[in-house]
């Protein structure tokens, strides 16, 4: 195919952190791809803030979609900002994420339509097909895992897959605030996964949050599990947590015996994303600290719940990760509330405990 003019590529992945984490490959992709211009990015606000330490993306455009819940005012912050965003020409525009209904897919399409670009490319999943040039099969989003669904249509839209992994980012201000913050807590120049080999205890994490209630497993269950490891293993327990989450990290350290670094609000998205690589192991429901792990190679024990791993699970090396679920007629699910998550409640401690060892052991910490 021959070289595009220089006119910027807009990627469009209206998803959260973890997502964010997903794309990277297909980021990467585009970036290396045919074109000459630079890669725009619009995406949520909350992404958006650890999108700025990608430096294969030259633009950043922040859609406030969490906020559109709540305010009012901010379809007239939506109104400017697409505004803006048809001055510019694309090459082409791409929608790397997929939708999960028809009123989604409306949205979406409503977007697509605002942007002025010469080729939009997506899929082709309730409907959205209609207002792309290129798309591929909805089934693709269905049968693959989210990180490859996304590289293939990255490849579409003239990107070329450089066959490698995730990617996480940080500043360097976040190794410098760790090391002044916690310097007892963490040396920023020990290998991480090495433990009692380097002179220090097991890094062990804890993230007990989730952007939906039916995917965060049961606090106690969590405060159970971080007591045998730090019995076990003696290793010095951290539990992570973003704003509005600290009343169930506060509910665990309260039930965990042994000493405790409590994180949770108290980390920009940079800071978690370096502190999540220098742990030793990370247990956490289905969420973006999850991603990030993966993407740093810090092993992980995933507890999942209405989500298929296959499609949304840890993008990593097979020794570098375990997933606890539980195989129910009534899940996967796409529900956003469930009154008795029982995939969540049939877990044990017992199981949870049991994969993070192995997890340990794997890497000879």
């Amino acid at each position: 195919m021959a070289p595009r003019n220089n006119r910027p590529t807009l990627a469009i992945l209206i998803a959260g952190i973890g997502d964010l984490v997903l794309a990277s490959p297909a980021l990467r992709a585009l970036k290396k791809g045919n074109h000459a211009g630079p890669l725009h990015l619009l995406t949520s606000r909350e992404a958006a803030e650890l999108a700025r330490n990608y430096p294969y993306i030259d633009k950043i455009w922040e859609l406030p979609v969490r906020q559109l819940r709540r305010e009012k005012t901010t379809y007239f912050e939506i109104i400017a900002l697409m505004a803006k965003v048809r001055q510019l020409r694309f090459d082409c525009a791409v929608n790397l994420y997929h939708v999960d209904s028809r009123a989604g897919a409306v949205k979406m399409g409503l977007i697509f339509q605002a942007i002025n670009a010469g080729e939009k490319i997506g899929h082709d999943r309730y409907g959205f097909g209609l207002v792309v040039d290129k798309k591929i099969p909805a089934v693709f989003f269905d049968q693959r895992h989210l990180t490859e669904a996304m590289r293939d249509i990255a490849v579409l839209a003239g990107g070329i897959a450089d066959g490698k992994g995730l990617d996480i980012f940080w500043v360097k201000e976040s190794e410098q605030r760790h090391h002044q913050l916690f310097p007892d807590a963490l040396d920023i120049h020990a290998e991480p996964a090495a433990g009692a080999q380097q002179g220090r205890p097991l890094f062990v994490g804890i993230n007990p949050g989730g952007d939906r209630a039916n995917r965060r497993w049961a606090p106690e269950r969590y405060a159970a599990v971080g007591n045998r490891i730090a019995a076990a293993l003696a290793a010095r327990i951290f539990i992570f947590g973003g704003p509005g989450e600290e009343h169930i990290a506060n509910a665990i350290q309260k039930q965990i015996s042994s000493e405790v670094v409590n994180l949770a609000g108290k980390l920009s998205i940079s800071d978690l994303a370096y502190f999540i690589s220098r742990l030793d192991l990370l247990i956490t429901n289905d969420s973006g600290p999850m991603h990030m792990a993966a993407a740093a190679r810090t092993p992980v024990a995933a507890i999942f719940g209405p989500e298929d791993p296959l499609l949304m699970g840890p993008y990593t090396s097979p020794d570098l990760y375990r997933v606890i679920h539980k195989p129910l007629p009534c899940r996967p699910c796409q529900k956003d509330r469930c009154a008795r998550p029982l995939c969540l409640e049939a877990i044990t401690p017992d199981e949870v405990f049991t994969a993070a060892l192995e997890l340990i052991k794997e890497r000879g910490a």
